[in-house]
């Protein structure tokens, strides 16, 4: 009977190659010994190792060594996004809802002039008129209602618009009183380090200021105003 030299599985007579490790079957194991078949995992491994070319492995250059599980910082991921101004998306709320309500409004009251037959379009296929005014009717409805929903949402982005403005005031009345040019710069640039280098060293180090002083705010928000107010410090 074949066998594989890897896996060590057996074969019935007239296989060629082993279905798992795709190598030429032997007639008889090197040793007599018939160990128990080795997984899908260990066979891959073993016909790596048989076309491991070692010489190619030395002229790759030195390898380089991989933290093992568990080892390496424990670095925690940085989550960002992109800051969008509560009063403009009030705004676009607004003019969203406004837009459904007229489509929904005059779209139902075109509806019902069809339906009462006071625009002909349909002429003796009154279950058609049913059923066309009906679906569209519901579709009209639904622009108004979601017009209903736009408002509210608006209503709520105005608040909270009014909150953001409140904060960022009080952000930039204790940068003008705490935040000093010189200093950060002390504490966060290197001798001869290039311009563009210089941005991202001065706002990461008055983010973590900040943070320090104003827990738990909105990360978008702290990076917009670090961009407006970096201007002031840094003209």
């Amino acid at each position: 009977m074949p066998w594989c030299p890897i896996c060590r599985n057996e074969y019935r007579e007239g296989i060629k190659v082993c279905a798992e490790c795709q190598v030429e079957l032997v007639d008889q194991l090197e040793d007599d010994t018939k160990e128990p078949s080795a997984g899908p995992y260990e066979a891959q491994m073993a016909a790596a190792e048989m076309f491991f070319d070692p010489a190619s492995a030395a002229d790759s250059g030195p390898d380089e060594e991989m933290p093992e599980d568990g080892e390496g910082p424990d670095e925690e991921p940085i989550l960002y996004h992109a800051y969008q101004d509560s009063a403009v998306k009030a705004e676009d709320n607004k003019v969203s809802a406004y837009t459904l309500f007229i489509v929904g409004i005059l779209g139902f009251a075109g509806v019902l002039l069809v339906f009462m037959d006071i625009i002909p379009v349909f002429q003796n296929v009154s279950t058609t008129k049913y059923l066309i005014c009906g679906v569209m009717g519901a579709l009209f409805i639904l622009f108004i209602v979601f017009g209903v929903v736009s408002i509210r949402a608006s209503k709520v982005l105005l608040v909270q618009a009014q909150s953001e403005n409140s904060l960022v005031a009080e952000l930039t009345k204790w940068c003008e009183e705490n935040l000093d040019a010189e200093q950060i710069d002390r504490e966060s640039l290197e001798e001869d380090m290039p311009e563009e280098q210089k941005y991202f060293k001065r706002t990461n180090r008055m983010k973590e200021i900040i943070n320090n002083k104003f827990m738990n705010l909105d990360q978008g928000l702290l990076e917009h105003f670090i961009d407006e107010y970096y201007q002031n410090l840094f003209p």
